[in-house]
């Protein structure tokens, strides 16, 4: 690796306005005052005061900023880049115009603390400065690269991906040989025939034009950093000849080698030139940087402290989070499934069930017998029974198996009932008509009835078969009653988000809209780029609520506007083999997302209920990485006590931060509920989710470190108060941690599957506190992932 190369330099901007250029180096802009337009392709981004917009290697690009713009321009080699990341097929999504992301607040951070060194200049600048450098690279890497050769969205399996890996290893490794397509297809004994098309279909391109780009990669980083000739270049990386090399060079960057060559000499130039800064302006960086060191000066991240005023009601606690996603209804015949649903009804308060497949044509229509709504009025009455709403799915949806975003179990069960419009409906209006008769309009009014978008539907054509379903289940109900509540269409955050900027306007256009829009937020993000969809998991701490913000954007920018807003499943990850779902992690992450979003939506139903929805061949310990909030044996997870502890919260809220919630009766009772969650490192972006081993669960985090919170309650009555705690931790409460005690033992007998079940409870401790004065002062330490209920009572003496 050639050390004498910066991975990355900064130069100064002002008044910027460039053509239209490329180049390899991916570079990123910040703006400090003033403005600047960055087209990049065919799209327009404004960025203001404080905004970043990283452009990625050879995308065409223009810059313009007003007189009044005062900026840095960071510029990344890509080849070293793409040295230390192990693969040369690096994106990043980097835009804070389009996107919101709870890291780019440490970035920010990090770019002021770089340029800030450009005025402390010692003896030891250069090296304080490189390590700035490589601490801006981990935050961008960890929160904002899209590795197009690790998550590319239409690999199947990991045989697939294992398969790409080696095509790319064998070019990387021989691209300086005049290597064919026939030696590697020899080396994977595959036919050449079969190659070709596996290579066009997975990489988007030939061979031929697969490997010409792993040569040009290299050739033209030789053109930017050595002396070399052309003709020594275009034999160094593989080109039989230089009018070759010069030909494919052409076919990429419009322009011969020599003419990039000396561009990219100019621009060197020029940034020199760009780097010297005149007096006034040094002095207007300075005061920008000290204005944002003195706003963002964070309080340790190890203490907290809040001061609450008990007469100072800011908000009302909503019953947004008290709902549940339980998948395919017929779940809930099991007597077994029906026991777990009624405990976590009882103890968590939830008030809605979210169920699908209802239609299913095992339990509900036969071809010759006709329909038969028998079944799935056992499931409705139960649900009834035990004080739940139903949170309708009429559309058929899979029920997959999911170890990876990439790669899912397809079972019979998988298989959806999928019906032509004509049976469809018919049965939809066969179906209304006995809900209404069996349950009445009145009950019905409180339910909800939902349809997603099944991508077979084509909902992004405005004669899309989708919009005739959902008018025809709209229309029926609302022949009964126009109180009945019918909405759409489950859009993935983060994956779908930028395709309902085009769907927003269709469904507008049309007579008939939903009574609420839904969406389903896992934390992934994808990015469509040349033509293909690229993803990866999100480490954002903030994903749910930066989310919401940039879809709620696009429907206002889309002048569609809907009542009501639900998330109809929620969690941070879609597989249903990751150890953290059993961990304090997912109590935690609960914890705080249920905090953060009440009030921002109307609806949230976490998915899933219960493990016994993902029971598989390979469920043979006591835990498996599911998400339920009970596990197959009727355990208890840190993710039930999470939603226990918000069912206890009372309805005024006095506070609400990152780490609690602060709420009373008005009646001298407090309740607190609080967390020590930490946000997901790097290194579970770049690991298989059914990879993630037990034994390494810390090294997922950012950092393990303890939390102190105080709070102190001002104007409350002096007296005697009774303080209840329960907590949650590795030490009490998380069943994965007591397992870690039975060595992680497989086949446990039924009484060791007993103790675990009573002795995975929160632990309690009480005490009795004199307040005086007026101040409730309380106290709390937190471990890694530990979560609270702090409740406070005033006693009456005699």
């Amino acid at each position: 690796m050639d050390t004498t190369r910066k991975i990355m330099q900064f130069h100064f901007i002002a008044q910027a306005e460039t053509a239209t250029h490329y180049h390899q180096n991916p570079e990123m802009f910040y703006v400090l005052r003033g403005n600047l337009d960055i087209k990049i392709d065919d799209k327009m981004y404004k960025m203001q005061s404080g905004d970043i917009v990283l452009i990625n290697a050879n995308k065409r690009h223009t810059v313009i900023g007003n007189e009044e713009l005062l900026g840095a321009r960071f510029e990344i080699d890509f080849h070293l880049l793409a040295e230390y990341m192990g693969s040369m097929q690096l994106l990043f999504w980097c835009n804070t115009v389009a996107d919101r992301n709870h890291a780019y607040s440490n970035l920010r951070r990090l770019l002021d603390r770089i340029l800030t060194r450009y005025f402390e200049k010692d003896d030891k600048s250069a090296l304080y400065l490189n390590a700035l450098y490589f601490e801006t690279l981990y935050v961008l890497t960890s929160n904002f690269l899209v590795k197009a050769d690790d998550v590319r969205l239409n690999l199947e399996d990991s045989q697939d991906r294992m398969r790409i890996r080696q095509i790319q290893n064998y070019v990387q490794a021989n691209y300086q040989s005049q290597i064919s397509l026939n030696d590697l297809a020899d080396r994977l004994y595959l036919s050449n025939a079969y190659l070709s098309k596996y290579i066009k279909k997975n990489l988007g391109m030939t061979f031929m034009e697969y490997l010409n780009n792993v040569r040009l990669f290299h050739a033209v980083d030789e053109l930017m950093y050595s002396d070399k000739n052309l003709t020594h270049i275009a034999y160094d990386n593989g080109f039989p000849t230089s009018a070759s090399f010069t030909k494919a060079f052409r076919e990429i960057y419009n322009e011969s080698p020599s003419e990039y060559r000396k561009k990219i000499q100019d621009e060197k130039e020029k940034d020199e030139k760009e780097k010297m800064l005149q007096q006034e302006e040094e002095q207007r960086i300075l005061e920008y940087l000290k204005f944002r060191a003195h706003k963002e000066n964070p309080q340790s991240t190890r203490k907290k402290e809040y001061i609450i005023n008990a007469g100072n009601v800011k908000d009302t606690l909503t019953d947004c989070s008290k709902a549940i996603s339980i998948g395919d209804g017929y779940l809930l015949l099991q007597s077994e499934a029906q026991h777990q649903v009624e405990k976590i009804q009882k103890q968590t308060g939830v008030k809605y069930a979210r169920i699908w497949n209802i239609l299913s044509r095992e339990y509900c229509f036969s071809e010759k017998e006709g329909y038969n709504f028998r079944r799935l009025d056992q499931v409705l009455d139960f649900l009834l029974d035990h004080h739940m709403k139903p949170y309708l799915e009429v559309g058929s949806k899979p029920s997959l198996f999911m170890y990876t975003p990439e790669r899912s179990i397809n079972t019979e069960k998988s298989k959806m009932d999928s019906y032509d419009f004509k049976t469809f409906s018919e049965i939809t209006r066969e179906l209304c008509v006995h809900l209404v008769n069996r349950y009445g309009v009145e009950e019905l009014e409180t339910w909800y009835f939902e349809y997603w978008n099944d991508p077979s539907l084509n909902i992004t054509e405005p004669d899309g078969e989708y919009y005739q379903r959902f008018d025809l289940l709209y229309q029926t109900m609302k022949n009964y009653s126009e109180e009945i509540s019918v909405g759409g269409a489950g859009f993935i955050l983060g994956y779908e988000t930028l395709v309902c900027k085009k769907i927003f306007p269709i469904w507008k256009a049309r007579e008939i809209h939903p009574d609420f829009l839904s969406v389903c937020s896992f934390q992934y993000i994808a990015l469509v780029e040349d033509g293909g969809r690229l993803g990866r998991k999100s480490i954002d701490s903030e994903y749910m609520l930066n989310q919401i913000e940039i879809m709620k954007n696009v429907m206002e920018e889309t002048g569609f506007q809907i009542p009501e807003f639900h998330i109809d499943e929620w969690n941070f990850t879609i597989s249903n083999r990751n150890v953290l779902n059993d961990s304090c992690e997912q109590g935690a992450y609960i914890l705080k997302n249920c905090i953060e979003m009440n009030g921002a939506v109307d609806m949230m139903a976490y998915w899933h209920a219960l493990d016994l929805y993902s029971d598989y061949y390979d469920t043979d310990t006591v835990l498996n990485g599911d998400s339920g909030l009970i596990s197959r044996d009727g355990i208890c997870k840190p993710s039930f006590y999470a939603f226990q502890f918000m069912n206890r919260l009372l309805p005024k809220v006095l506070e609400k931060n990152d780490h609690a919630i602060v709420t009373t009766n008005g009646r001298n009772r407090y309740v607190i509920a609080c967390h020590n969650y930490k946000s997901l490192s790097s290194r579970y972006v770049f690991t298989d989710e059914d990879e993630i081993q037990l034994e390494d669960i810390e090294q997922y985090v950012e950092d393990i470190d303890p939390i102190k919170l105080n709070f102190t309650i001002q104007n409350v009555k002096d007296g005697k108060y009774l303080v209840k705690i329960y907590r949650v931790n590795r030490e009490c409460g998380s069943v994965q941690d007591l397992w870690k005690n039975l060595d992680y033992s497989k086949g446990l007998m039924r009484d060791e599957v007993d103790y675990l079940k009573s002795s995975a409870i929160p632990g309690i401790e009480m005490k009795t506190i004199e307040v005086e004065n007026g101040e409730l002062c309380l106290t709390n330490n937190l471990e890694m992932q530990e979560i609270r209920l702090i409740d406070v009572q005033y006693r009456y003496d005699v």
